[in-house]
This record gives structure tokens, C-alpha cells and sequence, in this order.
């Protein structure tokens, strides 16, 4: 009999402010409601102050191209006010080595690529949000081969690692970890079986059955990069007199989490690589924002320019044009999707394999972790558990059915309230998955496939309609994820 464990996912909807309502929908009712009522109190026809309401309802329930009114009707505004004013498309100034705010695109203004002196890596300061960033690279040890118990070791040491972060006062705002997956072909292949010499006996038949096979896997060679971002906020760092400034109190913090975070990793059985250096965390971005520049961005960072760290840092985009569909960015366009339900089933520690492993194009599947302190995750696990029970009783008061839907809800804040009290760590978290390609016709075949291998893990993907701009930023190494509003269900 195995000992492998099953994993469950709480509903992620959260008890509404009106009825049931979310914020988004129960503020345009509101809304209109109250103009109504100011309407009535005026000479002004009936009809007038009925508008309101239905103006209301519509934006709280209606839908354009799939999509809720309520989430894109702001960002659909912008796109829409962009093309009229000719605003839409972005264009990098030719400011060589300049990297403020006038040549960089809307989603990344405030960002700032920096390596203090004294630390050897690369810092992303983010001065709206007032955080400071550094990444890690992170590489597991054979999980996909592993037992399920075995898996089960691994992803409890993998919570073992992030746990510390959610203690009260940790300066540690979120973490973020990406997989990024793109094909590699078989070029890199070949030139090695070159420079040893296999294609000197090509008239072998081993030889050419073997490249008759390099051919064959070629499309389906997929490489797997996996990222962990660690950000610090610079409000909660405490000032050191030695430190000359907040910044600098900020990034000391930072490289001090990044140690303990790496050893915990080590432990773990991760072995880990970094942090990575300015150029590297550059190469990154840029190779992730348009794949088709991977072989010029590595020719750069092997430059002479580069091992000397002479000439500007150049890390932005050349040209980003959003769409209501997609992003265009450089030579590339991208597609986002915010995960809206995660399994609502009990399951194993390889769930997310349908995802991972059986999907051919390029791609970012980013998870967002926010630590939660114990004290406050204690709170909003009694309040939330005290507020569906109170829905429940005023339903069955009212004569009302208490669905098996809300029963599951209650269940699960009850069982977090219970995980909670036992000393178990707490992280909100959001996942978003960015699908990249070189042409639209490729896109939508390969979100096709990625929505495909998605519902094979259970998971709800929704498009971000109008905000991929935001959702191609969050799949990269920056440290500025999409916010909570608009990801929100």
C-alpha cells in the first residue's frame, strides 16, 4: 500500500461584499442605485434615474469577447484611447544606455537594473513599489523519475525552505518562482557530435539511424529553466546606523535572506545557482520577452564589453505594442492567463506534470507567493470562517438551500483555520501562465495546446483580455507580478 500523500486546493472565491458580490460587482450596483435615488429626489423624469441601475448591472455582469465588464472595461478604456490618440504602439527612444522611465514601456516604468558595489549581484529596484529584488537559479534532482513518496519528501522540503518567510516582521514581501519552457532543436546537438567527430563516419548506418532520431526529437526537445525571485520590501527593513541609506539597509537584508534561502534550498536537495548578476538577470528578460534574439543577446554577453561590465546595461524592449488579445513585443507576441480555480479534487504531488511536461512551445508558468504572518493569517481565518457561517445562518433563516458549493467552502476555511493553529506557514498566491510565439497563427495554436494540458491538471486558465501587457511583465524576472486587482476571479 503506498504512503503517497494528496494535495487540495481551498475555493478561491472569498465572501462577497453585497449578496454574495464581489467589489467589482457590487460597486457599479451600488452605484446606481444610489442615482436612482438622487434622481427621485429631483424634477428629472423616472426614466433618468432607471439608467442608472441598468448601466450598473451591466457593467457588474455583462461580458465583451468573453470577457467581464467588470475586469476589462478600465483597461479596454486605455487600449481603446491609445489607438484613437496613436499612443497604442511604444517605441524606444534612441537613448543609448538609458534606462528610465522615458525608455522603458508603461508595465515597466519604475524598474531599475542596478548592481550595488557591494554586493556581486544583480538588484532590480522597483522605486514605485518601493522593493528591491534579486533572483535565484534553482534546479531539482530528478522529481518527474521519483516515487510518489519520494516526491512527497521533496515538496515537503520545498515548504520546509519557503516557511521562514512568512514569520512576523520578515522584510520578505514575495516570491516568485517561474519554469520556463522552450524548445531547444537539435543544433547544439549536432555541432557537439561534430567537433567529436560522428558525422566523419555518416555512411555508417548507426549514424544515420541516429541522426534519422536527432531529427525526429528535434520539435519536441524542450529545455527547462526555473527562476525564484525574492523581493524585500524597503518599508519593512530595519535601519542600520552602518547602512548609508534605506536602499542599502534594503539590499544587505536581501543578500542575508538569498544565504539563508539557498542553504535552506540546499537541504532541500535543490541545488542552486546565483544570485545571478545584472547581465545575466538583462539576458533574461530580454531573451524571454522575444526568444528569436537568444542567440544575439548570448553573443552580447560574451562580449568583451560585457566581461569588462563597460557600456550601458541595456535590458528593455525595443517596441511593445498591446492588443486586447495579446502583446507584441520585439520579434514575439504573448498571451497571459491568470489560473482562476486550482484542482478542486485531491491530488498528487505530479498533478502539475499535464502542464509541465506535455506542452511543446514556449511558455512561463509564474507563482506568485505572498507570506502571510501568522498573527494576521490567524485573523482572516476567523473572520472568514465567522462570515460564512453567519451567510449560511441567514440563508437557512430565510429559507434558503446552503449549496454543497458554500458547504465545501466552509469546510476548507475550517480546515485552514485548524492547519493554522497546528503552526503551519501561510502564502497567498496566484499563478499565471504566459504562452509566447513568433506569429498569431502560432499563438493561438500553442495557447490551444497549453489551455489543453492545463485542463489535464485541473487548473481554470482565463485569458488577462486587455492586460497581457501586465501578464508578459509578471513572466519575467523582475520581481513585479500582476496585481491582486487584476487577477482578481
Amino acid at each position: 500500500m503506498s504512503d503517497a500523500r494528496s494535495y487540495r486546493f481551498a475555493d478561491a472565491n472569498k465572501p462577497g461584499l453585497l449578496l454574495g458580490l464581489g467589489a467589482r460587482q457590487a460597486i457599479p450596483v451600488v452605484v446606481g442605485v444610489l442615482f436612482l435615488a438622487l434622481v427621485l429626489q429631483t424634477p428629472l423624469p423616472p426614466a433618468v434615474g432607471i439608467a442608472g441601475p441598468v448601466l450598473g448591472c451591466v457593467v457588474a455582469f455583462g461580458r465583451w469577447r468573453g470577457a467581464p465588464l467588470a475586469e476589462t472595461l478600465a483597461p479596454g478604456a486605455r487600449l481603446v484611447v491609445g489607438r484613437r490618440l496613436g499612443r497604442r504602439r511604444w517605441v524606444r527612444p534612441p537613448l543609448l544606455g538609458d534606462n528610465t522611465n522615458a525608455a522603458l514601456p508603461k508595465p515597466l516604468h519604475g524598474l531599475e537594473l542596478i548592481e550595488p558595489v557591494d554586493v556581486a549581484f544583480g538588484v532590480v529596484r522597483d522605486r514605485t513599489a518601493g522593493r528591491v529584488t534579486a533572483v535565484l537559479r534553482v534546479r531539482g534532482q530528478g522529481f518527474p523519475l521519483a516515487s510518489a513518496v519520494e516526491q512527497d519528501a521533496m515538496l515537503a522540503g520545498w515548504g520546509a525552505a519557503l516557511s521562514p518567510f512568512a514569520r512576523e516582521h520578515s522584510p520578505v514581501a514575495q516570491v516568485v518562482w517561474q519554469e520556463w519552457a522552450h524548445p531547444v532543436g537539435s543544433d547544439e546537438h549536432r555541432a557537439f557530435l561534430d567537433r567529436i567527430g560522428v558525422w566523419s563516419r555518416a555512411g555508417a548506418p548507426a549514424v544515420a539511424d541516429y541522426a534519422a532520431l536527432v531529427d525526429e526529437q528535434a520539435p519536441v526537445t524542450i529545455a527547462h529553466e526555473v527562476l525564484v525571485a525574492v523581493t524585500v520590501d524597503q518599508r519593512k527593513v530595519r535601519a542600520r546606523r552602518r547602512a548609508g541609506s534605506r536602499l542599502t539597509a534594503a539590499v544587505d537584508t536581501l543578500a542575508e535572506e538569498l544565504r539563508l534561502f539557498s542553504s535552506r534550498l540546499d537541504a532541500a536537495g535543490l541545488s542552486v545557482e546565483g544570485p545571478l548578476s545584472a547581465l545575466e538577470v538583462s539576458a533574461a528578460v530580454r531573451v524571454r520577452s522575444d526568444p528569436n534574439r537568444a542567440a544575439h543577446v548570448a553573443t552580447l554577453t560574451r562580449s568583451l564589453a560585457a566581461a569588462a561590465r563597460r557600456g550601458a546595461l541595456e535590458w528593455g524592449p525595443m517596441v511593445v505594442e498591446p492588443d486586447w488579445g495579446h502583446v507584441h513585443v520585439d520579434g514575439a507576441y504573448h498571451r497571459s492567463y491568470r489560473i482562476a480555480s486550482w484542482p478542486q479534487l485531491p491530488v498528487g504531488s505530479d498533478w502539475l506534470s499535464g502542464l509541465l511536461v506535455e506542452t511543446h512551445c514556449v511558455r512561463t508558468l509564474t507563482v506568485v507567493l505572498e507570506p502571510v504572518p501568522m498573527g494576521r493569517a490567524a485573523r482572516a481565518a476567523d473572520r472568514e470562517v465567522m462570515a460564512r457561517e453567519a451567510d449560511a445562518d441567514m440563508k437557512t433563516q430565510k429559507g434558503f438551500r446552503v449549496n454543497a458549493r458554500e458547504r465545501k467552502r466552509l469546510a476548507d476555511v475550517e480546515a485552514r483555520e485548524r492547519e493554522l493553529s497546528e503552526g503551519h506557514a501561510e502564502f497567498s498566491f496566484v499563478g499565471i501562465v504566459t504562452v509566447t510565439a513568433a506569429d498569431l497563427d502560432q499563438l493561438d495554436d500553442d495557447c490551444a495546446d497549453v489551455e489543453q494540458a492545463a485542463a489535464q491538471s485541473l487548473l481554470d486558465l482565463r485569458p488577462l483580455e486587455a492586460r497581457h501587457g501586465p501578464g508578459w511583465v509578471a513572466a519575467l524576472p523582475l520581481g513585479r507580478a500582476v496585481s491582486r486587482t487584476t487577477t482578481a476571479p
